[in-house]
Parts: structure tokens; C-alpha cells; sequence
């Protein structure tokens, strides 16, 4: 038997989240997000098993993805690689805002305090890009004027690239192993079975609220520093470095790790420091 792989348990867990998001979708309604969400544990036969398996392969999805593509970075950094290979991993290493944008519109659509806090604060520092601003909010939120339509629809369709990108483009046929399939399908329904997908009462007073855990270091920083900077250019760096590895020169690849260094320890410092608050 092949070894297990972070790819292979990120494909299931995409499959499982986008399987289960049909499932709470169709009693979701945009109008009444908290409502329709809530009364997806009251309605839904086994509503909270179902609710609370798309939340979590959602989120081990976008953690295995992150380590899928340092593995694969591992493998590749040792020999030389044809252009087009270049290519192909930076189309697949800007999959990763693609899945983090995916996970963080799910926690806005269900609209409860972490939910309003989380869509006002992207809201906002979309429109503090200087002239595209207004165009990206219209385009990706405008949850202020148009609720949460736009983000809902936007929603489902970073899940569907997520897997257009992942399963086609990146290996054309994925095949999981039905081994690890149905092993990582029986691990994440135990685990659901004890641990239930969070929510929490809707709030007046959004400052108070802290958003999902990767936004913590995000929340954190606007209290001090510029929207743009810190809410736009600086979760930039990982992404844009990540993207031009294979393309930096062999003397300066430490520079490039030096920098993904750096600001992995600088995130964690402050998400730490908005845990410790939240506390």
C-alpha cells in the first residue's frame, strides 16, 4: 500500500465538505442567515452531524492544502524544473487564499457574532484599496447593501475552484485511495459526533467580537496600523513569496525563507496576543 498523503486526505476532506454543503445549503436561506443556520440543527434530520462535518473538513482541508504544498515543495526544490513546472505551482500555490477566502465566507454566511464582526472587518478593508476598492467590494461582499448574496454565490463558487484546481488542473484525476477515503471518513464522523461546528449569539457591539482563529492576527493588527497595510499587503507576503519559489535564484532562496520565517513567527505572535485578549 502507497503511503498516505497530504494530498490525498486534503482531496477527501474537499469532497466531504463540498458533499456536506449540499446538505446544509438546501436548508440555508440568505434572508434569514442565523435563522436558516440555527434551524438547520432543528429541522435537518441529524441537522448538527452535518453541519458540524462540513465545518470541520473544511477546516482540515485548508490546513492539509497548506501542508500538502510544503511536501511538494520538499520534493521539488532539489532538482531543477521545466518552466511550464514553474508555472504550475504558482497557479497552485494562489489556491490557498483561494481556500482560506472559501472557509471565511462560511463563517460570514452563518451570520451570528464571529459571522457580523468577520464580514464587517473584510468589508472594510476591501474598500480601503485605493481606487479598485469600491469595485472589489461590489464584486466579492456588499454585504452592507446587498446582504449576503453576493457573498453567498461567491462562496460557492471558490469552493467549486477549489476543486477544479486541486483535482483537474493540478492532477487531472485525482484517485484516493479507497483505504485512506473511508479511514478519513469514519475519523471525521467520530469526531463530529463529540465535537460540534461552533456558533454563537449574534451581538450589537462588533468591536467586542473576535473572528474565526486565522483572522485573529488580522483583528488584531487594525487596532493599531493602517487598514491597507495590515489587512491587505501584509497577508500578501506569504502568498506572493510562496508563489515565486521556484522562479527565485538558488543564492537567494534563503531570503525567501527568511521572509516566510519571519512573518509566520510575526502572525503567530499576534494571533497569540488577540487569543490572549479574547480570553
Amino acid at each position: 500500500m502507497k503511503s498516505i498523503t497530504y494530498g490525498q486526505l486534503g482531496t477527501v476532506c474537499l469532497l466531504l465538505s463540498i458533499i456536506t454543503g449540499f446538505v446544509v445549503g438546501y436548508q440555508y436561506e440568505v434572508a434569514s442567515p442565523f435563522v436558516s443556520t440555527t434551524a438547520i440543527e432543528a429541522t435537518l434530520p441529524f441537522g448538527w452531524f452535518w453541519r458540524s462535518l462540513h465545518f470541520w473538513t473544511s477546516q482540515a482541508f485548508v490546513l492539509l492544502l497548506v501542508l500538502h504544498i510544503v511536501d511538494a515543495w520538499n520534493g521539488i526544490k532539489s532538482r531543477n524544473v521545466q518552466r511550464q513546472a514553474k508555472i504550475h505551482w504558482t497557479l497552485i500555490s494562489l489556491s490557498i487564499p483561494l481556500a482560506v477566502f472559501a472557509l471565511f465566507s462560511g463563517y460570514v454566511l452563518r451570520f451570528d457574532g464571529t459571522g457580523q464582526a468577520a464580514g464587517a472587518i473584510a468589508e472594510h478593508l476591501l474598500l480601503a484599496i485605493p481606487l479598485a476598492g469600491n469595485g472589489l467590494n461590489r464584486l466579492f461582499m456588499a454585504i452592507s447593501t446587498e446582504g449576503l448574496n453576493r457573498l453567498y454565490l461567491v462562496h460557492i463558487l471558490a469552493g467549486a475552484a477549489c476543486w477544479l484546481a486541486g483535482t483537474w488542473y493540478h492532477t487531472k484525476t485525482v484517485r484516493v485511495n479507497s483505504v485512506v477515503f473511508c479511514a478519513a471518513t469514519v475519523f471525521f464522523c467520530l469526531f463530529c459526533l463529540f465535537i460540534r461546528a461552533p456558533i454563537d449569539l449574534p451581538q450589537g457591539h462588533l468591536h467586542l467580537i473576535h473572528g474565526p482563529w486565522f483572522f485573529l492576527g488580522i483583528q488584531e493588527l487594525l487596532r493599531n496600523f493602517d487598514p491597507l497595510a495590515v489587512g491587505i499587503v501584509f497577508p500578501a507576503v506569504p502568498v506572493v513569496t510562496v508563489a515565486i519559489l521556484p522562479w527565485v535564484k538558488k543564492r537567494e532562496i534563503k531570503i525567501a525563507y527568511l521572509v516566510l520565517l519571519l512573518w509566520t513567527f510575526a502572525y503567530s505572535v499576534v494571533t497569540l496576543e488577540g487569543i490572549l485578549r479574547s480570553g
